[in-house]
């Protein structure tokens, strides 16, 4: 049985909630050679709109998709360019490795899927066939190449000399589109928007927000019903209340009020099922709520309370009073270390907590007022 809700990992069309205006656009620049920025905090749903887009194009481009999470090094990188890039090929691998590769033979790793090693001493060399790789498959392929480098500020780490190289070699492909995807926001800004960075205004930006309660309650209620559950409007806008439109926790949600009624027979969701399902996944939560709350300063804690009690003028005079602060200075630093500890977010000119959840457990365990 396929549960209607699905979350915690990348997920078909079918599954994926009201992205459209975003998933046109991002096909409609990949084919026409737009490079993209795509950042958003976590568990927004990127790495499924851009499997997404890459299954609609099909056979019009050439994927390469890259996960750069946990590369340690140049030759890691090199590796797992090549690997991806042979993933998508079709033909024989002798004959790719004889079309791409001018420098470097790279040996073939035979598993679960075709990976590529390259020998410890040319990890330049191989590292600078990899950058040139894309170009000469679009070249060889007569298709587009669309390279997706997922958890793309991880590159960063890699060396000072390693995002100019990408950017110098990258600038020079006519034939393929770059799509990077990150999750921290603040290094992903960095890497695209200042102007000491060799990625400076390198690509379109796709920034990813919560999707609004009006289009979020109508995928909710369409997943429901095709279940055999009746849930009536208010109850949806009761979770989107609770979840603020997170794709992935309003998906969490909705998953455990179809899990309990499943067990329980039941076909009539109600507010009391739902309160049921938002207790149970507190509690199972609440040990790392804790963590989280006792690692953060008194000023911090101020913060993120004042946050999910939906306060705005965080620098008024008024509220420093209410909220124990001497100066405006120290909440600006309480706010900038929240941002970079990825705890909250700002969207829309406002902050929020990253995770709703935890922010409904400040309020009941704090207090909302």
């Amino acid at each position: 049985m396929e549960p209607p809700f699905i979350y915690g990992r990348k997920v078909g069309k079918e599954h994926f909630a009201n992205r459209d205006e975003e998933l046109e656009k991002l096909k409609i620049a990949i084919m026409s050679g737009q490079n993209v920025i795509i950042y958003s905090p976590r568990r927004y749903g990127k790495s499924s709109l851009v499997s997404i887009a890459l299954e609609e194009l099909g056979d019009r481009i050439y994927p390469i998709e890259v996960d750069c999470s946990g590369v340690l090094t140049k030759k890691e990188l090199a590796e797992k360019i090549s690997s991806a890039a042979i993933a998508s090929w079709r033909g024989r691998i002798e004959e790719f490795l004889k079309k791409i590769f001018k420098v470097v033979r790279p040996k073939l790793l035979i598993g679960d899927h075709i990976e590529v090693e390259f020998l410890f001493g040319e990890e330049d060399t191989a590292f600078e066939e990899a950058l040139q790789l894309p170009e000469r498959l679009s070249q060889l392929t007569g298709k587009r190449v669309v390279v997706v480098f997922d958890e793309f500020q991880e590159v960063s780490n890699l060396g000072r000399d390693v995002l100019p190289k990408m950017r110098s070699e990258f600038q020079k492909h006519k034939g393929v589109t770059y799509v990077f995807v990150g999750s921290k926001m603040g290094m992903m800004r960095y890497i695209f928007q200042s102007p000491r960075s060799p990625f400076y205004n390198f690509g379109m930006h796709l920034i990813l927000k919560r999707i609004p309660k009006e289009k979020f309650r109508q995928f909710i209620a369409e997943k429901f019903r095709r279940s055999g559950l009746i849930v009536d409007d208010k109850l949806i806008d009761s979770v989107l209340e609770i979840t603020k439109g997170h794709p992935h926790y309003t998906q969490m949600l909705c998953y455990r009020l179809w899990l309990n009624a499943m067990l329980a027979g039941n076909r009539k969701l109600s507010e009391k099922d739902l309160e049921k399902a938002v207790s149970e996944v507190l509690n199972e939560t609440s040990e790392l709520f804790e963590e989280i709350w006792d690692s953060l300063t008194l000023n911090q804690r101020r913060i993120v309370v004042a946050i999910a009690r939906g306060e705005k003028d965080f620098y008024s005079k008024d509220f420093l009073t209410r909220y124990g602060f001497e100066r405006a200075s120290t909440v600006q630093a309480g706010i900038k270390s929240l941002l970079e500890k990825e705890l909250i977010v700002k969207e829309g000119g406002k902050y929020l907590i990253e995770n709703p959840l935890f922010e409904l457990w400040i309020i009941r365990t704090v207090g909302g007022h």
